[in-house]
């Protein structure tokens, strides 16, 4: 179930600053085990012990802009491979889609809808990602189907705006649908307990009659 401003139990935005490092370091880690180097060679690369580096891999310690480019250069790599993705760019949201790549599964397709090539990005449906995609193209799809059929700008307008609300406060709109579902569920529930027992009671008053 998604839950608002949560992440393992804490805000987001501060879940995602306190584990910056971590994902950083995680990075360095994987590319320098794919260039077969040991700590200690990538340390002396960039002019750093082992220790600095294991630092620095292990989510310790966040190595600041101008480190960071001598231990990309040193392996190799742009430094948008080590950092986190800033789609401002076409290359930072090129880096973005290499995350969704490699961090849930997600694949890159053809398309040739209504005979125009084009491209796709697709996740699989056992793949968690894929409830939250499918919530969002639901939102979509009917932001969508109310445009079609709006009688006025104004009333468009609307319909764009309460799309983009839902976005800005993304995931309130998805838990508010929830908490809905669950609601109807337990009334549901409840109704069906009343009518079993109105049934008890009425078979109870036919037998006395």
């Amino acid at each position: 179930m998604i839950t608002i401003n949560k992440a393992f139990g804490q805000d987001p935005v501060e879940f995602n600053d306190e584990t910056a490092a971590d994902r950083v370091g995680a990075r360095i880690r994987t590319i320098r085990n794919a260039r077969g180097l040991s700590l200690a060679e990538l340390g002396e690369k960039v002019g750093l012990n082992a220790d600095r580096m294991q630092k620095y891999e292990n989510g310790a310690r966040k190595p600041k802009t101008d480190m960071l480019k001598k231990i990309a250069e040193a392996l190799g790599v742009s430094t948008l491979a080590l950092a986190d993705p800033v789609t401002t760019s076409y290359i930072g949201a090129m880096y973005a889609m290499f995350e969704l790549e490699h961090n849930f599964n997600m694949k890159i397709e053809p398309t040739d809808e209504n005979h125009v090539p084009g491209l796709c990005l697709t996740v699989d449906f056992k793949d968690s990602l894929y409830e939250y995609m499918k919530d969002w193209y639901d939102v979509y799809a009917q932001m969508k189907s109310d445009l079609e059929v709006a009688n006025s700008e104004e009333e468009k307008a609307e319909i764009i705006n309460a799309y983009h609300n839902w976005e800005w406060t993304y995931p309130q709109g998805i838990v508010d649908k929830t908490e809905k579902s669950l609601e109807k569920a337990r009334l549901k529930r409840k109704i069906a307990e009343l009518q079993e027992r109105y049934d008890q009671l009425d078979q109870n008053d036919s037998d006395i009659e």
